[in-house]
């Protein structure tokens, strides 16, 4: 499956958008990526070429890379339906002396009402 998203100008027509997304493989959700930008202010473009990854029906692994040489990553697990947890990073390549960029995440969805009470009958 190709998908080829139009252009889309935005912020008083300073900005000019395009991205191509390919899927490579549906059983494992792999994915490629590219979104070019133009800021018609300061003539400037920026190209982000990325691909996605599920190492299992829970886990997914997402990078990108930039023209700048800003090259990031991701991945992210599904540890009950709706809450995940996520460990990213994020390093320039040109200034790698520099301290990359780390992140944790964890977004907790409660439990619906009909689960709490499915879950209070079973016990």
């Amino acid at each position: 499956m190709c998908a080829l998203s139009s252009p889309i100008c935005v912020h008083h027509a300073d900005l000019l958008n395009a991205s191509y997304y390919h899927t490579v493989s549906p059983l494992s959700n792999t994915v490629v990526g590219a979104e070019f930008t133009h800021r018609f202010s300061t003539n400037e473009n920026t190209l982000t070429i990325g691909t996605q990854h599920a190492l299992d029906p829970l886990t997914t692994l997402k990078a990108r890379v930039d023209n700048y040489e800003k090259a990031s990553a991701f991945t992210q697990h599904e540890c009950r339906p709706k809450s995940f947890f996520t460990v990213s990073g994020e390093v320039d390549t040109k200034a790698i002396e520099k301290s990359a960029k780390v992140g944790l995440a964890l977004a907790l969805k409660p439990p619906s009402q009909h689960e709490m009470v499915a879950g209070l009958q079973e016990q």
